[in-house]
């Protein structure tokens, strides 16, 4: 955050900065849309053969309870209950999985820190060859 806030004093063309911050937000959420919406069932459909959309209504209120605190610990309790009650997975899977996905599971976290390390890159006029995207991949 120190870094963004020395950024902003140093620059003299604010609306560049602001224009730089519009497209790290965008391609934040693009990212996370494509991850949720398109690889994740993707990867549910291939395994099942099922369809992860009607999977997925089943978790909605565990998902609005995630978006709204931003944590997977917190909301660990009502994730059981929804795939147990909407979904019909038995107790000791669920009670064994989900515990381990939401400690393991930070995929969104770390297309965030991809995303930032080249913003911060961009900002300070820093060119990334190939090797070094391939690295903070």
């Amino acid at each position: 955050m120190f870094l963004v806030a020395g950024k902003i004093v140093e620059m003299e063309d604010v609306l560049k900065l602001f224009t730089s911050l519009g497209k790290y937000i965008s391609c934040c959420i693009v990212g996370h849309l494509i991850h949720g919406l398109v690889v994740l069932p993707l990867i549910y459909f291939l395994f099942t053969r099922k369809n992860p959309f009607i999977f997925l209504w089943g978790l909605l209120t565990a998902l609005a309870t995630a978006f709204g605190t931003s944590s997977s610990s917190a909301t660990l309790p009502l994730m059981m209950k929804c795939v147990e009650e909407n979904n019909g997975v038995t107790k000791q899977i669920s009670r064994f999985i989900l515990p381990i996905g939401a400690t393991v599971n930070m995929d969104g976290a770390a297309l965030f820190q991809c995303v930032a390390a080249v913003f911060i890159a961009q900002l300070n006029n820093t060119t990334l060859n190939f090797v070094q995207v391939i690295t903070i991949l």
